[in-house]
């Protein structure tokens, strides 16, 4: 419970400086009123005129906006590339400012998604030139991204050299606003090495600059670091009650929010140190019900991301056909233009074979194109899957589970002190958090199976035979392998549920009776054979026809650079053998 007010100064990144110098626009109305669809409309159009106009500076400005859009729907990938290409034209144009800047976000990107060595080379990159540039703020904004990143990696004298240079810079010509960033960086950094005398001597003056900035958010973070203080060092609990009420004092219509549940939490936490246990409940009543709301919202808010991100890719997919036609409309114009020149003589009959020949290249090209973008969709869509699957069973597992075992801890501590007592809302309410840590746990399991963590793709594909073997149907594994052999997690993340469609689909659709698995490796390949004794299908018949399940499977298959190979006649059951190259 105390641990979530710790690190609020430190984890703000290097959006709190400055970021693109240009000023509001529809994309910002757009983006207040959560509408990412007509906001990226709106860009597309701006950006279209600004590389006709060759205005590169405001190009690049606009391919930040974008980025910035893809980032708020957790699309990084699709972030990086839009970023990717504004650096080309900037580094072409020369446009040593907006190289710096897109570095920076380049750096942002790669961070979110946890790849940190090459967050930063991209952030001491940006750093670099805006050196060069003699732009304090965004090299400090960069060496903000720096010092949140070392911190969390306990590389402390990294991050103490970054933090001194944030705060040389912010006290030379920064506003209250990146004064109080520069302060909290070294509060957050010595109440991470314990040396409490220091931390406080920073808190305090982080709470200066905090009011004269007047940032409510920057106030309340301050406020809940110094009575974290208090809490911890002093064990002065009623300043750090009366600090924690004054957050909720702040902000009166804010009930909901993660913030404010956390300084519910917290609040608890003071009263049961107090021994004031009926406020303690109460509070922790509050947590619960805010961290239920919270979830739900989440949920909500994934769904809303999702159904977004599908009608920009449709928006895309649309501007790239419009764009291709009129690509191939003027380059076959320019074609007939020389032909009608140069061979007038033979036009009426060159140019029919010609016209012929130029329709079936285009024909086959856009074949090619199709199915190439067809499998790239496919295989975004598995990654994000898998993606989501991660991260929402590290949601699960880290922090509702974690939040569930301490209330159920506090549970069992106000039961300990109050023996005497037989409370059935106080049973009842253990029986709830109980059944909803075992429904979290198995929805985490389901997501990302912990065999397949802990003990590999050998052990993982065992246990899923003999999960799914009945009275009905028995799957049979057979391992030429050392069964201690590891992979790639995401090489062994990608075969698991690749082996996992195809025994989802013997049960749904073979009527077998007995299946048969079995993986062998050799050399830098893996080779995994499955058959099963069921009524089989003409693989003629059903080849333009397969499901999206098998669809999806080819597809990530060629994607690892392996191939399938499908078996079947009806009546006679169907052997699959696949073969994958192995990761490096």
């Amino acid at each position: 419970m105390k641990n979530s007010i710790v690190f609020f100064i430190f984890l703000c990144s290097g959006t709190f400086w400055g970021q693109i110098p240009s000023g509001s626009d529809s994309t910002d109305y757009y983006l207040e009123r959560h509408q990412e669809l007509k906001a990226l409309r709106y860009l597309q159009r701006e950006s279209e005129l600004l590389y006709h106009d060759k205005n590169y500076t405001e190009l690049c400005h606009k391919s930040i906006h974008k980025a910035q859009i893809y980032t708020r729907l957790k699309d990084y990938s699709k972030a990086t590339k839009i970023l990717f290409n504004a650096l080309q034209i900037a580094e072409k144009e020369k446009l040593n400012l907006q190289e710096a800047i897109i570095l920076k976000h380049i750096g942002i990107c790669f961070e979110q998604t946890k790849n940190i060595k090459q967050a930063i080379y991209y952030l001491r990159k940006s750093e670099k030139s805006a050196y060069a540039q003699e732009n304090d703020t965004l090299s400090a904004s960069a060496q903000q991204g720096l010092f949140k990143i070392f911190t969390e990696k306990n590389n402390l004298d990294s991050a103490r050299f970054y933090m001194k240079r944030i705060l040389h810079i912010a006290k030379n010509n920064g506003t209250n606003h990146q004064k109080y960033i520069g302060y909290s960086n070294f509060a957050a950094y010595y109440l991470k090495t314990k040396e409490y005398e220091k931390a406080k001597k920073y808190l305090d003056t982080t709470l200066l600059y905090a009011k004269a900035s007047q940032n409510l958010n920057s106030l309340n973070n301050t406020r809940n670091n110094i009575a974290y203080y208090y809490l911890e060092v002093e064990k002065n609990y009623k300043k750090a009650e009366k600090l924690f009420l004054e957050i909720l004092a702040s902000k009166p219509n804010d009930t909901i929010s993660l913030s404010t549940s956390d300084t519910y939490l917290n609040l608890s936490y003071v009263y049961e140190k107090m021994n004031d246990f009926q406020k303690a409940n109460i509070y922790l009543n509050k947590y619960i019900d805010n961290t239920d709301a919270l979830f739900n919202e989440r949920v909500s808010s994934e769904l809303r991301d999702t159904e977004t991100k599908y009608k920009i890719y449709k928006i895309e997919d649309t501007y790239k056909t419009k764009e291709q036609l009129l690509k191939d409309k003027e380059a076959r114009n320019k074609k007939l233009l020389y032909i009608f020149i140069t061979l007038f003589a033979f036009c009426s009959i060159l140019f029919y074979f010609f016209y012929q020949n130029m329709r079936l290249k285009q024909k086959n090209k856009l074949k090619d194109v199709n199915n190439k973008i067809q499998q790239n969709i496919i295989n975004a869509t598995i990654d994000g899957q898998e993606f989501e699957r991660k991260r929402i069973a590290g949601i699960l597992h880290d922090s509702i589970s974690a939040l569930l075992s301490s209330a159920s801890l506090h549970l069992m501590a106000y039961e300990t002190n109050h023996l005497d007592e037989s409370s059935p809302e106080l049973i009842k309410t253990k029986a709830i958090i109980k059944e909803a840590h075992d429904k979290i746990r198995d929805l985490s399991h389901t997501l990302i199976p912990p065999v397949l963590e802990k003990l590999g793709l050998l052990s993982a594909l065992q246990d899923l035979c003999e999960k799914n073997s009945n009275t009905l149907i028995q799957f049979e594994f057979t391992n030429h392998i050392a069964k201690d052999s590891r992979y790639n997690s995401e090489f062994e993340m990608k075969m698991y549920f690749i082996v996992a469609e195809l025994l989802n689909n013997i049960i749904k659709h073979s009527q077998a009776s007995k299946a048969f698995i079995s993986v062998e490796q050799n050399n830098k390949q893996l080779f995994i054979n499955v058959e099963d004794n069921g009524t089989g299908f003409d693989t003629k018949k059903t080849e333009h026809k397969e499901g999206f399940g098998l669809t999806q499977i080819k597809a990530r298959i060629r994607s690892m650079k392996g191939s399938i190979t499908i078996n079947s006649k009806p009546n006679t059951g169907t052997l699959i053998y696949i073969k994958v190259e192995l990761p490096d």
